[in-house]
């Protein structure tokens, strides 16, 4: 079951998913891990079943996809929506190179990773420009 976070305020969505927002956006918010593989979620601002909002939502994600890309984030990337652990609606994009601490393996396998202070950082200087 997918529960819809309304609440986008970045107190509110930080401590929802013990992570730091980084973007935003009208299909969503995006918020950082504390990993030193780059790891975001994505939060929905609308349930996923309104064919326009859907179209939007997916399109802005890959266009987000494509703008870490751009920055050096990857070149791999996953997209999975899991919530095993969380029952609010979020999607997990991870970008992953062959010199990451678990390549090939899932990262989900080995949590918890290597901490880090700073990556999340570096991640939301890279969206800065992302509107």
């Amino acid at each position: 079951m997918d529960i819809l976070t309304t609440d986008h305020t970045t107190n509110a969505l930080e401590t929802r998913f013990d992570a730091h927002f980084v973007a935003g956006n009208d299909f969503f918010s995006v918020l950082a891990e504390e990993t030193e593989i780059p790891w975001l979620l994505i939060i929905p601002k609308s349930i996923l079943n309104e064919p326009d909002f859907i179209a939007g939502f997916y399109q802005e994600t890959h266009r987000l996809i494509q703008h870490l890309q751009n920055k050096g984030f990857g070149p791999h990337y996953n997209l999975a929506k899991i919530g095993n652990k969380n029952p609010f609606l979020h999607y997990h994009l991870v970008f992953r190179d062959e010199k990451d601490a678990v390549w090939p393996d899932p990262i989900w396998c080995h949590e918890p990773l290597t901490p880090s202070q700073t990556a999340w950082q570096t991640l939301e200087q890279a969206l800065e420009d992302f509107a």
